[in-house]
């Protein structure tokens, strides 16, 4: 039975997505193949899907190809059947160096086949990309970026340019290998996270240029900005929103193909797509524009 989505700005947060061993069994693959293999990944995001009922197949179940690309490493603990992150590359903001992407080795390669497999079998796929801000966490602490942002923040937008290079020829390449959305996060700096004024003067300007970019980069694709992240976009002035109205009875993953195929909307809020299985209780779709 389908699940009752009640709120649309309600964000519960990006899951650890922690896959199960009984639900390895289910989909025939091992716990390490999940995360590294394409074919391992497509079965299990099928999987996932049917058992929910959901009409999109979701990827990647964690951040490991972008940690690959950047120098940082993830450790898998048998006994746990997890992921857990390594030690992080650098100590300092001043320290860290943005390599850029390649798409023809490794997890991220895995990752594309993955969405290749599934649109060959006729899925509907979303893939997540996260923020510059969450990415960057992901070699160096936290509080450094925190602390730059009040006093380096002129080297923090010089990373997240650099960043933002490379998400945005990674939405370029999932797009090709044929996603049907592109779930945005940046959780980071979420509205709790950071001040007003931080918000408005720093870190809405740089989600601004990273939607930009994949939106420019990915033509044909919805861009689905998470609740937390859209909400104080919003607030800040970055963006204006508008509510398009859709059939009553939709699940909210349906509710976005509609949507983008009926009135070629493209940049979607204040959702969540962890709920795109469950039926909407208001029939709504928020569109964003960008200011």
């Amino acid at each position: 039975m389908a699940k009752v989505f009640m709120e649309h700005f309600r964000c519960g947060g990006e899951p650890e997505r922690h896959i199960a061993t009984e639900l390895c069994q289910r989909a025939g693959v091992k716990v390490y193949d999940v995360y590294c293999h394409s074919e391992a990944m497509a079965n299990m995001a099928s999987t996932i899907c049917q058992m929910e009922g959901d009409v999109l197949c979701k990827l990647p179940f964690a951040t490991m190809a972008e940690a690959e690309q950047l120098g940082a490493e993830w450790n898998f603990i048998p006994e746990r059947a997890q992921l857990v992150p390594g030690a992080l590359p650098y100590a300092k903001l001043t320290e860290v160096e943005i390599p850029a992407f390649s798409f023809d080795y490794g997890l991220m390669q895995e990752n594309l086949q993955a969405i290749r497999l599934l649109k060959h079998r006729g899925e509907r796929v979303s893939f997540n990309i996260e923020g510059p801000f969450t990415l960057l966490s992901l070699l160096v602490p936290s509080k450094e970026i925190y602390k730059g942002m009040r006093a380096q923040p002129e080297l923090l937008r010089k990373l997240c340019k650099l960043l933002i290079d490379n998400i945005e020829q990674e939405a370029a390449y999932v797009a090709e290998a044929g996603a049907d959305v592109i779930s945005y996060a940046d959780p980071l700096i979420s509205c709790n996270m950071v001040s007003p004024t931080t918000y408005t003067t720093l870190c809405g300007d740089i989600i601004r240029e990273a939607l930009q970019r994949i939106m420019a980069a990915v033509p044909g694709v919805t861009v689905h900005v998470c609740s937390a992240t859209s909400a104080a976009f919003q607030r800040a002035g970055f963006c204006q929103c508008r509510p398009y109205i859709v059939p009553k009875g939709m699940c909210y993953g349906e509710a976005l193909c509609f949507a983008r195929h009926q009135a070629g909307v493209q940049l979607v809020g204040h959702g969540c797509l962890q709920h795109s299985c469950c039926k909407m209780a208001k029939p709504v779709v928020y569109e964003l524009k960008l200011c």
